[in-house]
């Protein structure tokens, strides 16, 4: 009976080794989880790679009449660095590009220069990035050139390969008023608000 006893007793505690094993593991990835969760602090930055393509809207004017922008689908890029202030925001500043044809064939430059704000929404590996540009736009059509305020609020979605790297994608809209006071050679009635956006794709690098 005793040996019966003994025998009963190493197979429970046996049993209790490999029913504790995975837990233990589990407790172990849960504690990586949350030290990913709370990897970004002050200081620490981030440099993202963005290209893709530029879509036009509409225009409207000051009687909010909306018209078409008569310009093709174009491309997009740019360059953006920011640093976290907390673990889910950050900031920084973003140059970009993009390009367009009108119906003559005259090509379409606009350049912005934003400061830009971001919140990180993290259901890890992934990430919604929530992002607000504010600044100057820089519009060339052959020889005219005119700079203007842009806003540009967008949201994206990323995959983290690791704590360095991550991939993704992004909707922005961009938002250009052009506005002419009528002092000069352009009558302000020439005033126009350009509705925008683009689809990209992005490289991200944390350091």
């Amino acid at each position: 009976m005793m040996k019966d006893l003994k025998t009963k007793i190493i197979i429970l505690l046996t049993l209790l080794v490999f029913i504790s094993g995975p837990l233990f593991a589990a407790s172990d990835d849960d504690d990586d989880y949350d030290t990913y969760q709370e990897t970004f602090s002050l200081g620490d930055q981030m440099f993202f790679i963005n290209g893709g393509v530029f879509i036009p809207l509409f225009f409207f004017d000051r009687s909010l009449d909306v018209k078409d922008t008569n310009l093709t689908l174009g491309g997009t890029g740019s360059l953006c660095w920011q640093v976290f202030l907390t673990n889910h925001l950050s900031v920084g500043a973003e140059l970009g590009g993009m390009f367009a044809l009108s119906p003559n064939k005259r090509v379409l430059y606009m350049i912005p220069l934003m400061l830009k704000a971001t919140y990180w929404i993290r259901f890890y590996p992934f990430e919604i990035p929530l992002s607000l540009g504010l600044g100057g736009n820089l519009s060339i059509l052959e020889e005219a050139a005119h700079i203007d305020f842009i806003a540009k609020p967008g949201i994206g979605f990323y995959w983290n390969l690791n704590e360095e790297w991550a991939f993704g994608a992004n909707a922005t809209y961009w938002f250009v008023p052009q506005m002419y006071s009528g002092s000069g050679k352009v009558p302000s009635d020439n005033s126009m608000f350009g509705n925008f956006m683009d689809v990209t794709l992005s490289v991200l690098f944390r350091f």
